[in-house]
């Protein structure tokens, strides 16, 4: 008789983080943490400006099957917070009835400063990925996400040939929804690859800030006017003989909420897009850039 094994949802680990942070004079700290495999804390790091930026760290080689993953974070009022991961999260392969979950929960108190900067996500081969990301936010207060996605490691040709993405962001401000975003990619159901979806690219960023405003300085703009900038520009060929090309809107759907979309062949391309838009958000806060590659390895 042949020994039963286990499923990958019986072998996934059940773990998170649930971080509380707090203002005590003009500093923020972290005041309370819950930390549990895969996930593990890396030292906070106090910015000249008062913000507190906090790494997280996936363990092992990446999520696998059957894995879920709850991360809960909270500014409490006026404490001003950055969530980052130190490398890529990388989503494994695994069976065909398993998937790996990640819900992350953000909160940002009165005059709480939050942003939640994860990093790259990688879905591997025969991988399926399940993420929610849910802020609510004081009216005063300020958040900002940036989601980052390669659909599988070019140089090892794998594009596309994970089962599925599906992830979705929600922002609150005092109860009401202000943004929602979802992102569904089925490549063994739907010619997600085509015009019209992908179009070939191999890289997705997206992101919003609430509270900051982008329109000042812009020729022709006023504070209210909403502001939408498309470009579209070459980066030089693909090793089959294609044009890279990037594609970008950046803007303001209304005052004091800024989105970013962007697809891409070139992963420093876009890299250099996520930090042009972070520096014109900071610009808008009155903060310092945010060079978030000095904390990732």
């Amino acid at each position: 008789m042949s020994r039963m094994l286990p499923s990958d949802a019986a072998c996934g680990l059940r773990g998170g983080a649930q971080l509380t942070f707090c203002r005590r004079g003009s500093a923020t700290v972290l005041s309370s943490a819950r930390v549990e495999a895969p996930l593990k804390l890396v030292r906070p790091f106090a910015l000249a400006d008062g913000r507190l930026i906090v790494p997280l760290i996936t363990l092992g080689p990446g999520l696998c099957g059957g894995d879920t993953c709850a991360i809960d974070v909270h500014a409490e009022a006026g404490a001003r917070v950055i969530i980052t991961n130190t490398a890529a999260t990388r989503v494994l392969g695994m069976a065909d009835d398993a998937q790996a979950i990640q819900r992350v929960r953000l909160t940002a108190g009165p005059g709480a400063h939050l942003e939640y900067y994860p990093g790259l996500t990688i879905p591997f081969p025969d991988s399926a990925f399940v993420q929610e990301i849910e802020a609510t936010a004081a009216r005063d207060a300020r958040v900002g996400i940036l989601e980052t996605w390669a659909l599988g490691r070019a140089a090892r040709g794998e594009y596309l040939r994970f089962r599925y993405v599906r992830s979705r962001t929600t922002v609150r401000v005092d109860g009401a929804l202000i943004y929602a975003d979802a992102t569904l990619l089925e490549p063994r159901t739907a010619a997600v690859a085509g015009a019209g979806v992908l179009d070939g690219r191999r890289y997705l960023v997206s992101g919003f800030w609430y509270a900051a405003d982008v329109s000042a300085g812009c020729r022709g703009q006023t504070p209210d006017a909403p502001l939408h900038t498309v470009s579209s520009r070459n980066w030089g060929q693909t090793p089959d003989g294609r044009l890279h090309t990037l594609l970008v809107a950046f803007g303001q759907s209304a005052p004091g909420r800024v989105f970013l979309r962007a697809l891409g062949d070139d992963g420093r391309a876009l890299d250099r897009v996520v930090r042009d838009a972070l520096a014109r958000v900071a610009d808008a806060w009155k903060v310092p850039p945010l060079r978030l590659e000095r904390f990732r390895c």
